[in-house]
């Protein structure tokens, strides 16, 4: 009888437990439909966005290999400024250069003398 009993007040309490869970589950029927209509409003929004972000990083992509390429042509460039400096230093260090040097410098002094002589005793020049 007991047994009896305690089956009673079992189905009793699964009947009020279905008929207090059918109020929380309709709530919750409609969020999902709501949340099933903003997704459904929001998609081709989203399909807009994606789109826009992919051509955004495709032109960021073209840029950069832009960027990579001014790079290397900076690097090449950067190379030969190096290179040519090196061989400046070189030809200016270089003992028969200063020869050379001294020598352009002797020979524009020189010049620079005899057209100041000549001037000087050639009033009419």
């Amino acid at each position: 009888m007991a047994l009896k009993i305690l089956q009673i007040v079992g189905a009793a309490a699964v009947v009020i437990i279905v008929a207090l869970m059918i109020p929380v589950l309709l709530r919750l029927r409609r969020t999902v439909d709501e949340v099933g209509q903003i997704v459904s409003e929001s998609r081709p929004q989203t399909v807009t966005l994606l789109s826009k972000a992919n051509a955004t990083l495709d032109s960021m992509n073209r840029e950069l290999e832009n960027i990579e390429e001014v790079t290397g042509e900076t690097q090449v460039l950067v190379d030969k400024v190096t290179e040519a400096s090196v061989a400046v230093e070189r030809a200016i260090k270089s003992p028969l250069t200063r020869i050379g040097f001294i020598g352009v410098g002797a020979a524009a002094t020189g010049f620079m003398v005899k057209r100041r002589l000549r001037k000087d005793f050639l009033p009419g020049q």
